[in-house]
């Protein structure tokens, strides 16, 4: 009997055993899913060597040097964007921008894609609010026919009427394609409210302007600001600055100088919003955006901000995924962003989320916003916000185009010559104190928040706002919901 009660105590014992193991494993995998481990100490990131020089057609050269490397890439910036397009004409920058490699004087379209492929030239364009970009890739055995290929492309562009209907047409319907997406049409309408009143445009286009664009205003625009002395070229690959610039010289020889003035960007104020505003268009899902103005990239609380960034929605291990994805359900993904304009920065947040969730993501969100500024925050927390930024940092930049792309904007933005090599060094000075402090300095205010999608959908879950403004989908205003009362609506 004795022996038959000692057994069970062992077999009970070892089931016991064997749960806590399992029990503890699975509390194990919980942790480790939530809490990722801390990477190993990351070698600061070192740029290869950047070099600049001014022509004395103003066109300002710069050289990333790297020894033995067959590929070399080149960007051109042009300082000027959608925010130089007259009011009524937005779109003119991107469409002039396309327009340069639609032919030359010397080679239509077809002979200049003909051209580029047997370079082996690859390239893109990208157009901002306060600049374009034009980046290409090719072997070092090209460089100087690619030099001059390019150079036609600035200084003899053709501007053809064919070329031009067919440029405005493609953009036109990708604009109609993106006002039908209620994240980025929101976008869209969030960044017009922002800047709404200050003459400033962050590059929103209409795409009903496009088609008044004309072969006249595009010779216009490019005559006006595409100048060498209102542009930056940059070499990345095996040469030195003094190489680039005498063969940039002379690729570049007819591209003359020409004085540009435009207005001056203004610094846009961080603000109260007091009503809600929701784009009303036919939608299943709706988008919820809510933000406000900060600081241009390289002020002094620009590294504060990107670790405040990551703690609340930089990635999937930040507060915002996790709270409304993971743990509550509300939302098919929740992330927030920093972006940078000339004189200005952004900080905002996007969520995806069901009509009927709308008031749940908002309240969500914003107590997300107020615990960073009443609550504290967990220094394991804070360290791995900011081991994430350290081992996403050279990810960022392993393609040798995106890591030219960021010194060229070190140009643009006008930041110390040694901002991006000081990044690891900024980083881990920023404590907790420093995030709080940035976060009282621009979420006192109420944000703007835009939501997006299905108004008469999402009704039921409006009913705890004071005040929202509905807009159409051309950004009238068309009614007023208070409290879930809808008056003024004009049909």
């Amino acid at each position: 009997m004795k022996l038959a009660e000692s057994l069970r105590f062992k077999y009970w014992l070892a089931g016991l055993l064997l749960f806590s193991f399992c029990f503890s494993a699975l509390l194990s995998q919980e942790r480790f899913r939530r809490n990722p481990p801390y990477p190993d100490p990351l070698n600061p990131m070192k740029f290869p060597p950047v070099e600049s020089g001014l022509l004395t057609s103003g066109l300002r050269i710069v050289t990333m040097t790297r020894l033995n490397r067959p590929l070399f890439n080149l960007l051109i910036i042009v300082q000027a964007g959608e925010n130089d397009s007259p009011r009524q004409l937005s779109g003119l920058a991107t469409v002039t921008a396309q327009m340069l490699l639609r032919g030359t004087l010397s080679l239509n379209s077809s002979a200049l894609e003909e051209q580029m492929e047997t370079l082996g030239l690859s390239g893109s364009i990208e157009v901002r609010a306060d600049y374009i970009i034009y980046s290409f890739s090719f072997l070092e055995e090209n460089l100087e026919s690619v030099l001059r290929l390019v150079g036609t492309y600035f200084y003899e562009p053709a501007f053809s009427t064919q070329e031009l209907s067919a440029v405005k047409r493609d953009l036109y319907y990708k604009q109609v394609a993106r006002r039908k997406d209620p994240e980025k049409s929101g976008y869209d309408f969030f960044l017009l409210k922002l800047f709404a009143g200050t003459g400033y445009n962050p590059a929103v286009i209409d795409e009903e302007s496009i088609r008044n664009i004309s072969q006249k205003d595009v010779v216009s625009f490019h005559q006006r600001f595409f100048r060498p002395n209102n542009s930056i070229v940059v070499l990345d690959g095996n040469i030195n600055l003094n190489n680039a610039s005498r063969k940039i010289s002379q690729a570049f020889s007819r591209w003359t100088a020409h004085p540009v003035e435009r207005p001056p960007v203004p610094v846009v104020d961080n603000l109260n919003y007091q009503a809600v505003s929701f784009l009303d268009l036919a939608s299943p899902d709706v988008s919820v955006l809510i933000g406000n103005i900060v600081s241009p990239l390289g002020s002094e609380d620009y590294y504060d901000l990107l670790v405040l960034n990551q703690l609340i929605g930089g990635s999937p291990s930040s507060r915002l995924f996790l709270n409304l994805r993971e743990s509550k359900g509300l939302a098919y993904y929740a992330f927030s962003h920093l972006s940078f304009f000339k004189n200005n920065g952004l900080f905002w947040i996007r969520v995806k989320t069901s009509p009927q969730l709308v008031d749940r993501v908002v309240m969500e969100v914003m107590s997300q916003l107020n615990f960073l500024l009443e609550g504290k925050i967990d220094p394991l927390e804070l360290e791995k916000a900011k081991a994430y930024l350290a081992g996403n940092f050279p990810l960022e930049n392993q393609l040798p185009q995106e890591m030219a792309k960021r010194i060229s904007l070190q140009f643009v933005f006008k930041l110390p010559p040694n901002f991006w090599n000081k990044y690891y060094e900024n980083l881990l000075a920023v404590s907790s104190e420093k995030v709080q402090l940035a976060a009282r300095r621009y979420f006192t205010r109420q944000p703007l928040i835009v939501i997006s999608g299905d108004f008469q959908a999402s009704l039921d879950s409006l009913k705890k706002f004071e005040r929202i403004e509905v807009y159409d989908q051309e950004g009238q205003l068309k009614a007023t919901c208070e409290k879930g009362v809808v008056r003024n609506e004009n049909r």
